[in-house]
């Protein structure tokens, strides 16, 4: 009895111990970020502190190392930790024992520091983990959010057989999924409620499934589709056709320089697939483009005259807006998949719910791997031509796609090539997601027009 009795005071004892070195680390993260608001300098700081009160290697993590999947940190203890692994610690619910990640997040919030730094796709969270701790500002993205509402009609594909449903993102694989769960899953498109306030556990809820895409590549293909869909000579629900006899209008295009001398898709199309490189005009549909730098030089000028927080069509929309309700709070999504690898993907939902050794029927697209379906035409400008200047812009307005959905940053977009608006002193630095008081993951940097 005394050997247990010793035993349950050493355990709680631990844990006590735990406890406070888990506050002892917080606090020291305050005192990091108060004293100065650079990630570089933050993480600098925070690789001399171990855990358990010592000191470590000041060694940094390798850029390709983000990109992989990690073991989550098992805490407290171990020999250092970055403020990513921190941060993926507090919200990985994992420490079920003493209960230390929640107390070390109230203890957060009660404190007088500022937000927790952070670059983007560097937690040991999965993207549906990460989302579910998303925010998307209302107030900085109104207008990417109302198109789904309070959650409560959301619509999907679903599986009633398997209880499974899938989430459209546009440009993310969003053909190839609803083909694939019609033909495969028996899946019907219908409106569901995904609101936030349904998160549980249980096996008997039902799997509720999307595709992301890298948001610089996924940029391209959305400008490319809202390029089409809203141009003057579209007919059908849009309201920037211009009526060729009488010129009328409902709505003048919000950049409208982007169809400057362009009357007709004939006229599109002789600048992406001259009459001299084709036989007919069916040859341009899957001829890569040809274009002489006009049409790359009009999306450049759009992507430094838009806000980013303007979408003129449905395809601009970001990705983490469509997979929240209309007060920024995350929508109840089980599973998220990268069309990166979208066989991977498919395979992984085939087998969980198809069987062990069930196979789905392939397509090959040129948009980066294998696919069901899905509708793909080779880029219409020519984005080999897009400065690098451009790119890095794209990821600034894309920033809460990598933060929310956890998205290592392209490696053109990495370094100090930003203003933060917020601070406004004049000087650049790099791309960052925080971790702010309530617990909520968000851009670092908010979209806006160009300095």
């Amino acid at each position: 009895m005394n050997r247990t009795m010793k035993k349950r005071n050493s355990n709680s004892t631990n844990h006590a111990l735990a406890l406070l070195l888990i506050m002892a680390c917080i606090f020291s993260l305050a005192t990091i970020y108060f004293s100065g608001p650079s990630i570089a300098r933050s993480l600098a700081a925070l690789e001399s502190i171990d855990i358990m009160g010592g000191f470590a290697t000041n060694t940094t993590r390798s850029s390709s190392s983000s990109k992989k999947a990690r073991t989550p940190p098992s805490l407290p203890g171990g020999p250092r930790h970055s403020i990513s692994d921190m941060i993926s610690w507090i919200l990985s619910e994992s420490d079920k024992d003493v209960n230390t990640q929640h107390a070390a997040l109230n203890r957060f919030d009660d404190s007088p520091m500022i937000n927790l730094e952070f670059p983007p796709g560097t937690l040991t969270l999965d993207s549906a983990h990460a989302l579910r701790h998303c925010y998307a500002d209302p107030n900085i993205y109104a207008n990417h959010l109302k198109d789904r509402g309070d959650g409560g009609k959301v619509r999907v594909s679903y599986s009633e057989k398997h209880n499974l449903a899938y989430v459209m993102i546009p440009k993310s694989g969003s053909s190839t999924a609803r083909y694939t769960l019609e033909k495969e899953f028996n899946a019907k498109e219908i409106a569901l409620s995904l609101k936030p306030n349904i998160f549980i556990d249980g096996e008997e809820n039902m799997i509720v499934i999307t595709f992301v895409r890298d948001p610089l590549s996924r940029f391209y293909s959305q400008y490319d589709e809202a390029y089409v869909r809203t141009a003057p000579w579209k007919k059908g629900q849009n309201e920037y056709f211009i009526d060729p006899d009488t010129k009328a209008q409902d709505k003048p295009h919000p950049f409208p320089y982007l169809y400057e001398n362009l009357n007709s898709y004939d006229d599109y199309e002789d600048i992406y697939c001259p009459s001299k490189t084709r036989k007919s005009r069916k040859d341009c549909k899957q001829e890569k483009t040809k274009e002489d730098g006009t049409l790359a030089s009009r999306f450049e000028r759009f992507v430094l005259d838009y806000n980013g927080r303007d979408p003129f069509d449905i395809h601009l929309n970001l990705q983490v807006p469509l997979l929240s309700s209309n007060d920024g709070l995350p929508l109840y999504i089980t599973n998220i998949y990268n069309t990166t690898d979208s066989e991977g993907g498919w395979k992984s939902i085939a087998k969980q719910f198809l069987g062990e050794n069930a196979t789905l029927g392939n397509k090959k697209n040129d948009n980066g791997g294998e696919v069901i379906a899905g509708r793909s035409y080779p880029r219409r400008f020519n984005s080999d031509l897009v400065s690098d200047v451009i790119q890095r812009r794209i990821c600034q307005l894309t920033l809460i796609d990598y933060c929310c959905l956890n998205l290592p940053l392209p490696d053109i977009c990495r370094g100090r090539h930003y203003y933060n608006s917020l601070e406004d002193d004049g000087t650049k630095r790099d791309l960052f997601c925080i971790l702010d008081k309530q617990g909520r993951i968000q851009p670092g940097i908010f979209p806006d027009r160009a300095k």
